[in-house]
């Protein structure tokens, strides 16, 4: 390594089987227990804990916090009002060079604050931890992100050598910061929203413009988890298993998440189904804005949204039924459709013949402006989904 620090090849291959770990942290941030458990053994620590530091906006979340399995979870509150003011390193350490662990009362010391610390016993008592060290991860307009560490003074832990260590996986470290910021904001604006979609079946992920996912449902992780059409390319970008469906994708994606002005609701790609040939996955893809600040600024990205093939959902068509002034066995038929029943199987299920069924289907198609089953169950998807601000369903 550059910094001269020596690695073995157990410790080398230890931070490389990390790294992508982390990275799934930035999307399911109820892995962070578990992976800061995981950096605390590798720093030889007992306490690893990240923190955003929120400037922009106080109201809505003044700081983020995860923390592995010896920080208490009753135990948070007192340590955020102890830990987070100017009697210990915490306030300081955003002002040290990135990657470089400094130790609380050395930072506090040289910043004039020589008063007996209030952290220290509290932190003894509660985690039988004597000292404190932090790290700044990353800055920004929207604050910053520290890495804090605990340890006893007659351990193992040498904050030189962490630093050492740090500074192969920090970039990583800060990356996955960086994405997983707005995932609790996301939630927060989205969530119920979200919810709503995994018991109807329909899988959604919010991208950022880079086409990096920065938060996602249950039903989206299905479909990704069946490794079929879809998969989670490097950095956590989403792609597909198809080479061709692959660059379509990311060439939607980049033209919705970087267009200066939203020029045409929607992108919707084919996606070929590996497991059955005569079906396809229609991957919506639609420009995303916040204008607002929430994020400290504005966000960009897309909302992507799925239907499984195989996995038909019962949608309330009320909506699309007046919009498209559908007759009643219209209707019917275009429930039938989103329960993923054949035209034979909607005959019988309506009592009806087949060509009256495909005579319907056809009219429902045309009415409705789409091609085929696909496309409508798309429309049906993407009516019920808020995409301006004005529409959106709070939590």
């Amino acid at each position: 390594m550059d910094n001269g620090f020596m690695w073995s090849a157990k410790e080398l291959d230890e931070y490389n089987k990390f790294i992508p770990q982390l990275y799934e942290a930035a999307i399911s941030p109820e892995l962070w227990c578990e992976r800061l458990d995981c950096l605390a053994g590798m720093l030889q620590t007992q306490n690893a804990i990240i923190m955003h530091i929120e400037n922009i906006r106080p109201e809505i979340s003044e700081y983020s916090f995860h923390a592995n399995s010896w920080v208490p979870g009753e135990a948070i509150a007192e340590y955020l009002s102890l830990g987070l003011n100017q009697n210990d390193g915490s306030a300081y350490f955003h002002q040290q060079d990135l990657y470089d662990f400094s130790v609380g009362d050395e930072v506090r010391h040289s910043n004039g604050d020589t008063t007996p610390s209030r952290f220290y016993p509290w932190l003894e008592k509660t985690t039988g931890c004597n000292q404190a060290a932090g790290m700044c991860v990353s800055k920004d307009a929207a604050g910053y992100d520290i890495l804090t560490v605990h340890y006893r003074d007659d351990g193992l832990f040498e904050p030189t050598a962490a630093s050492d260590k740090l500074r192969f996986i920090g970039p990583h470290l800060t990356k996955v910061l960086e994405m997983n910021r707005p995932v609790h904001l996301l939630r927060h604006r989205y969530g119920a929203f979200l919810d709503v979609l995994d018991r109807l079946r329909i899988g959604v992920a919010i991208l950022n413009a880079n086409g990096e996912i920065v938060i996602i449902n249950e039903e989206f992780t299905r479909i990704l988890d069946s490794k079929d059409a879809l998969t989670v390319g490097a950095g956590q970008k989403l792609t597909a298993r198809d080479d061709q469906d692959a660059r379509g994708l990311s060439q939607a994606v980049q033209k919705l998440g970087r267009m200066a002005f939203i020029e045409k609701s929607s992108e919707n790609l084919r996606l070929n189904s590996r497991i059955n040939e005569s079906s396809a996955y229609l991957l919506d893809l639609a420009p995303l804005r916040e204008k607002h600040g929430t994020f400290g600024g504005q966000f960009t990205g897309v909302l992507a949204t799925v239907v499984d093939p195989f996995w038909y959902t019962d949608i309330n068509t009320d909506l699309l039924n007046r919009h498209f002034a559908l007759t009643r066995t219209e209707t019917d038929v275009f429930d039938a459709v989103l329960r993923g029943l054949s035209n034979s199987e909607i005959a019988d299920h309506l009592g009806k013949g087949p060509e009256t069924v495909k005579s319907q289907l056809a009219s429902v198609y045309r009415k409705t402006g789409v091609k085929d089953r696909l496309e409508l169950v798309r429309l049906a998807v993407q009516m019920i989904i808020p995409l301006r601000e004005d529409q959106i369903i709070s939590g």
